[in-house]
C-alpha cells in the first residue's frame, strides 16, 4: 500500500468519526494503548538528553500516551493536540480524574495537514497512532520535524502496511476488494523523512488481537472510530457476509488479527 492516495476523506469527516467514538475509545482501543506504552519505553534512552522547551503531542486521543508523558516529564510544558474536539474533551476529563492537569498542560485542536510551521517551537513532537491519517505520512512527519529545535526529537508510532494480513488474504481468495485504508509503507516514509534535517531510526513489531468472530473485528474498528474510508471503498452487505462467513470457516476459535506497528525516532541535526 502507498502512503499517498486520492484523499477523499476530509478533516471534518475524520474529526466527526473520532468524536463519535471518543467515549468508548479509551476502553476499546487496547492495541493503541499497548503501543503508547511501547512508545514511552522507546523514549527512555532520550529522556536525559532532550533540549529545553515544550513538547507537542499530536493525536492525543483520549490520553493513553498523554498520561504516561506527563508522569515521565512532570515539569515540562506539554501541548496535547488532536483533530477531534470530542477526543480532546475526553482526554482532558481523563487527565483531570487522574490528577494530572496543571498549568503546564494545554490543549489544541490541530490538523497537521494545515498547521503552520514555526521553527524551534518544540523540544519534542510525539505521536501515537495518528500519522496514518495524514494526507501523506512522510510529509506530515517532515512538517512536524521542522518545528523542532536543534537536538530535539520527533517520535512516532503508527500501523504499517503489513497490517491485517488475514483480511487481505481472504479478500484475495474470494475475489473481493480489500477495503482497508492504505497504511504507510515504512521504507517509503523513512526514505522521504531522511531527506529532511533529521537522523532517522525505526523499529517494526507485530502485535496480534483476538476476536470471537471476524464480524467482531469489523465492529471493533467502528467502535474506535477507524472505520471511515479514505478511498470510499466499501463492501456491500452481501459481500461482507460472504467475507465474514468464509473467514470464520477458515479459522477455528478466536480470529487472530495482525497489526504491523512502526516506531520512528528522528533527531533534529
Amino acid at each position: 500500500m502507498k502512503t499517498t492516495l486520492d484523499y477523499t476523506l476530509t478533516t471534518a469527516q475524520i474529526s466527526e468519526s473520532f468524536s463519535k467514538a471518543a467515549e468508548q475509545y479509551h476502553a476499546k482501543a487496547t492495541i493503541q494503548k499497548k503501543v503508547a506504552n511501547g512508545l514511552i519505553s522507546s523514549l527512555i534512552p532520550w529522556k536525559e538528553i532532550l533540549p529545553p522547551g515544550p513538547f507537542l503531542e499530536v493525536g492525543c486521543g483520549t490520553g493513553f500516551l498523554s498520561e504516561l508523558l506527563i508522569k515521565e516529564f512532570p515539569t515540562r510544558k506539554i501541548i496535547l493536540s488532536d483533530i477531534s474536539q470530542g477526543m480532546l474533551d475526553v482526554c482532558k476529563r481523563n487527565l483531570e480524574e487522574a490528577g494530572l492537569l496543571s498549568d503546564n498542560i494545554s490543549f489544541e485542536l490541530l490538523d497537521v495537514n494545515e498547521m503552520e510551521v514555526v521553527p524551534d517551537s518544540y523540544s519534542m513532537v510525539i505521536s501515537n497512532f495518528a500519522a496514518q491519517w495524514f494526507k501523506d505520512t512522510a510529509i506530515g512527519l517532515e512538517r512536524l520535524s521542522e518545528n523542532i529545535v536543534y537536538g530535539g526529537l520527533l517520535l512516532s508510532s503508527f500501523p504499517g502496511n503489513h497490517s491485517f494480513k488475514e483480511w487481505y488474504e481472504y479478500c484475495l481468495e474470494l475475489g473481493l476488494p480489500f477495503t482497508a485504508n492504505p497504511l504507510p509503507d515504512v521504507e517509503e516514509v523513512v526514505i522521504k523523512l531522511s531527506m529532511a534535517k533529521v537522523q532517522v531510526d525505526y523499529y517494526e513489531n507485530d502485535l496480534y488481537q483476538d476476536f470471537k468472530s471476524s464480524l467482531d473485528f469489523f465492529k471493533h474498528l467502528k467502535e474506535i472510530g477507524v472505520h471511515s474510508s479514505k478511498t470510499k471503498k466499501a463492501l456491500s452487505t452481501k459481500q461482507l457476509r460472504l467475507l465474514t462467513n468464509y473467514w470464520d470457516s477458515k479459522v477455528e476459535g478466536a480470529k487472530n488479527v495482525k497489526w504491523h506497528i512502526v516506531y520512528i525516532a528522528a533527531k533534529k541535526e
